[in-house]
């Protein structure tokens, strides 16, 4: 590959196809191409790679922001960082390969995405997802996922085998995801396998869960194709990730919470473990997140009122100490 003779399109092409060889999950390498294919070729992909400069970047940075979305509509800044992220790295990746002097990238600003707040269910908000769930063959999912704080695709990647219901723990071991070509299963988000305790409510949504597939598989009289998975479809086989996140809209919709999000039921274990004073780093080895310091920037609003609490244990114990100073 000459750097005189390729455009822009064509590294992002060979970038592409590196990040696949390297082992990217599918669904990964398919939001990757998305970025490609929707924002980085329209904008640069015809430019010479020799003569690509950091003004042709920067003024594809403020056309995405001002009308980069759908029907010519602002993309959101979290979106326009993702496709300057991979366009840099792929500029970082050409200069490895010597087909660049410099990386230009480097020098344009991106805009500043707001960090969010965790959306997390109240107890009553719970209870409620718990009662709706019920009524559905989705209400071992939600008992479960409240009692250990997995994503959703670690759920669903979930088999018996991992399941140890005298020791109260499972191991999450991968994740399902769903992309274009089908479910796929792949590693965790950091890689890592782990064990995780599991609380009367979770322990409780698994026991009607295996009730629940033993009914599916007699009611199936013989066409139940059993893939080893805790949660399977009524004649057996993996669950659509999709149809966790709609059926939990659905739900939500139905009781009138304050969030139709599914990853909010997540947000809502770990904003318990934190409230409850587990330090971060058990509450990080239990979610699964590769630090504490990641625990922290979730859930710091927790943290500080956490930290109210314990300075007003101290302002007691110091009027109790005053108390009995006087008293003697």
């Amino acid at each position: 590959m000459s750097p005189d003779r390729i455009d822009v399109s064509s590294l992002l092409d060979r970038y592409l196809r590196d990040r696949t060889v390297l082992g990217r999950g599918a669904k990964t390498v398919e939001r990757y191409g998305d970025l490609v294919r929707l924002y980085l070729k329209p904008q640069i992909g015809s430019i010479p790679l020799a003569k690509l400069k950091p003004g042709h970047v920067n003024e594809m940075v403020t056309v995405l922001r001002e009308r980069g979305g759908a029907k010519g509509r602002p993309l959101s800044p979290k979106s326009v960082n993702h496709a300057y992220s991979f366009l840099r790295g792929a500029l970082a990746w050409a200069l490895r390969q010597e087909l660049v002097a410099r990386n230009v990238a480097i020098a344009v600003e991106t805009p500043r995405v707001p960090r969010g707040t965790a959306v997390a269910l109240s107890v009553d908000e719970a209870k409620m997802m718990i009662s709706a769930g019920d009524e559905t063959r989705w209400g071992p999912f939600i008992r479960l996922a409240l009692g250990c704080g997995a994503r959703r695709g670690e759920l669903l990647a979930l088999r018996w085998a991992d399941i140890d219901l005298e020791g109260r723990a499972l191991t999450i071991r991968g994740s399902l995801s769903q992309t274009r070509a089908g479910i796929t299963e792949k590693p965790t988000k950091t890689d890592r396998v782990r064990l995780v305790a599991l609380p009367d409510i979770a322990i409780e949504g698994l026991q009607r869960q295996a009730a629940s597939q033993a009914s599916d598989r007699h009611a199936a009289e013989g066409n139940f194709v059993d893939s080893g998975h805790v949660f399977q479809g009524p004649l057996g086989g993996c669950i659509n990730p999709y149809s966790a996140t709609d059926t939990f809209r659905k739900l939500a919709r139905k009781v009138g919470i304050s969030t139709t999000k599914l990853h909010a039921i997540r947000h809502t274990t770990g904003s318990w473990l934190i409230a409850s004073g587990v330090d971060p780093r058990t509450a990080a080895s239990i979610l699964g997140q590769s630090s504490p310091m990641i625990t922290l920037s979730v859930y710091s609003h927790l943290v500080k009122g956490a930290q109210k609490a314990a300075v007003a244990h101290i302002d007691e114990r110091l009027n109790m100490l005053e108390t009995e100073l006087a008293s003697r």
